[in-house]
């Protein structure tokens, strides 16, 4: 039997790859800016400003971690395969971190470089209700950068999708990623 931590852990996992704005807290965020609108600190103002960030954009690799420490053993609790996990979204690598056997050579439903074939229709079904970028939807669905761009081209084309400015909570180097939301 599994427990309820692990459920927690693999329902939070698959929540955040398809839509990560569902694990958002709204009442923590109306929180913290009632704390910014008070604060005069200028440090205080600024931890909180971060803190704001992370709690409106939940980080995937949080809930991954969680993922990884328990989807082996809750899987064989309750009798779930890999291959379920992978046609919910799960990229292989991250079950293969998990400590599942997912094969990784070429072969039937094999792209070129041995990744399972991700389909139009499944990327298209992955875009999550709220803000994305291309790189959100590729890490949560395994296809391609060109693949995910592609669609997203298409369905921005066809007035399904819409860019709505750039991720403002990037910190790494080069400009930040554009958002999409379903329009």
């Amino acid at each position: 039997m599994a427990s309820a931590a692990a459920d927690s852990a693999i329902r939070n996992y698959l929540t955040a790859l398809r839509d990560p704005s569902a694990l958002r807290d709204e009442s923590k965020i109306a929180k913290l800016r009632k704390q910014l609108e008070a604060s005069t600190d200028e440090i205080e103002r600024l931890t909180l400003r971060q803190q704001i960030i992370d709690a409106e954009t939940p980080p995937l690799d949080r809930y991954e971690e969680d993922f990884v420490a328990n989807a082996k053993t809750w899987a064989a609790n309750v009798g779930v395969t890999e291959r379920a996990f992978i046609e919910e979204g799960v990229p292989p690598q991250t079950l293969r971190r998990a400590g599942f056997r997912v094969a990784g050579g070429r072969g039937r439903g094999k792209g070129a470089r041995g990744r399972t074939r991700v389909r139009s229709e499944d990327v298209r079904n992955a875009i999550p209700r709220g803000n994305f970028t291309i790189k959100q939807l590729q890490d949560a669905t395994g296809a391609s950068p060109a693949v995910v761009r592609k669609i997203v081209q298409e369905e921005e084309a066809a007035g399904r999708l819409s860019k709505v400015g750039t991720d403002k909570s990037n910190a790494g180097p080069g400009r930040s990623p554009s958002l999409y939301q379903k329009s």
